[in-house]
């Protein structure tokens, strides 16, 4: 019997110790390392990396979080890969990183940034972030000068909210093999003339309500023009002041498009060149005057150019534009021939000021760094 005790001791004290063993040897949660002057970017990414504090950093175990504090310019030198799940929240805090590596490398781990905005020192032409074998998650991330975004191999990258990275579309962002998922609203146009009636018409200038320009709704007397008023228009809305630098005027309903150019005197009916959004009908203005909405397709004296290119074609052909000055406002494709189909020669940076030698009613044709190729109308500015 006294055996029989003693067995039974010994179990439940072996058991005991077990217990207590799987107790010390049992993970501590993951850490919150808050980035400072003492805990730097690359300290912090080591640490996560290795569930071991490094520096002033502390480190848990499992998928870390890294805050930011303040702004952060990491030292020179390559930034560690980061080789265990990690979480980065930005705080809407800024990183100004060099142009040696991509301010982030993820080698078979998943890394989720979120509410930050990095600015390389000058223009980047390598990529962002690079993943090989993970993940990567971009939610409300900005880079700015910078030409290219993601480079993957076998991996999977999401971009969600408020992101812009590189100033790059959807499509071009994510290179290289693996997966994608890119939910990102397209920028929003800037709006002008908010004193429009609303359902008549938007008007949209490069910089929005300070750009300066004017407009106002015109009735029969304001247009001026009898065979026009006998027509049966439906509206007309009068541009001024600073149109130069590139108008879109949209009416929210379908129908044809003419303009009476206030350059002209006596006013006459002018070309102009029209596309259509959804059940909108749009055009784009570089000089002052009076944009009507017409029913159906205008009089055969009033025919105007109202065209949209059928996917893979090139625009018809407008006047030559050689020696015009355009400004870039958005990062463009430079294409070998006027068509969203065409080859990629390069990228146009944001805020180039080049010279349009030609142009079709939705393209014009410049040189850029030793190349002639062709750039989309919508982000620019044209002098001309």
């Amino acid at each position: 019997m006294a055996n029989v005790i003693n067995i039974v001791i010994k179990r439940a004290a072996l058991l005991l110790v077990l217990g207590l063993l799987a107790l010390s040897a049992s993970p501590v949660a993951a850490a919150d390392i808050a980035l400072d002057y003492t805990c730097t970017l690359k300290d912090a990414i080591k640490a996560a990396n290795k569930d071991k504090g490094e520096s002033k950093c502390e480190a848990g175990s499992g998928a870390d979080t890294i805050i930011f504090t303040r702004d952060d310019r990491p030292r020179s030198g390559e930034q560690p890969s980061i080789t265990e799940d990690l979480v980065i929240i930005g705080g809407n805090h800024r990183i100004d990183a060099d142009n040696n590596d991509p301010v982030f490398k993820v080698k078979a781990a998943h890394l989720t940034i979120r509410d930050i905005k990095i600015r390389f020192e000058s223009i980047r032409n390598g990529p962002a972030f690079e993943v090989v074998n993970g993940k990567l998650t971009l939610i409300n991330v900005v880079v700015e000068n910078c030409k290219r975004g993601v480079k993957q191999r076998s991996s999977h990258t999401i971009i969600e909210g408020a992101s812009d990275i590189c100033g790059l579309d959807a499509d071009d962002i994510v290179e290289g093999s693996g997966t994608k998922a890119i939910s990102i609203p397209p920028p929003p146009t800037p709006a002008t003339c908010r004193d429009l009636p609303p359902g008549v018409a938007t008007v949209s200038a490069t910089y929005g309500l300070t750009s300066g320009v004017q407009c106002q709704i015109v009735d029969g007397a304001g247009i001026g023009i009898q065979s026009v008023v006998d027509a049966g228009f439906i509206a007309a809305v009068n541009l001024w002041a600073y149109v130069e630098q590139g108008v879109d005027i949209c009416f929210p309903r379908l129908g044809s498009l003419i303009f009476l150019d206030s350059g002209i005197t006596p006013r006459a009916v002018s070309a102009i060149d029209a596309y259509r959004t959804g059940h909108s009908v749009c055009a784009r203005l570089t000089r002052p005057g009076t944009v009507v909405l017409m029913p159906g397709e205008p009089p055969a004296e009033m025919q105007t150019v109202m065209s949209e290119p059928a996917p893979g074609q090139p625009a018809a052909d407008q006047p030559a534009s050689a020696g015009c000055p355009i400004h870039t406002t958005g990062h463009l494709r430079l294409r070998a021939e006027p068509s969203a189909q065409a080859e990629t020669l390069d990228y146009v940076q944001r805020g180039s000021n080049l010279t349009a030698t030609s142009r079709t009613t939705f393209w014009y044709q410049v040189s850029y760094h030793g190349q002639t190729g062709w750039i989309g109308h919508r982000y620019v500015r044209a002098n001309c």
